[in-house]
């Protein structure tokens, strides 16, 4: 465990993306309850790009902070 702080980073950022992907399900899911309404595929379309989008993001965010975690040295002074 070389640098907590990125750890940590990570940690918040997983979770910050997971409230994230439960409001878009939550939007999804009430795009599904009311499909006999105009309009139903508004919430469909906005949870559905959430969720993809953030599941995007946090990949990319997770292999720089573990890229980052997993990177030797250059300078190795004894």
């Amino acid at each position: 465990m070389r640098n907590p702080l990125l750890w940590v980073l990570l940690v918040c950022s997983a979770l910050v993306a997971a409230y994230l992907v439960f409001l878009g399900v939550i939007s999804i899911s009430v795009g599904l309850q009311h499909t006999d309404q105009e309009g139903s595929w508004m919430p469909l379309f906005a949870g559905g790009l959430c969720v993809l989008v953030v599941l995007w993001l946090l990949f990319r965010v997770a292999r720089s902070l573990l890229q980052t975690l997993r990177k030797v040295e250059s300078l190795n002074v004894k």
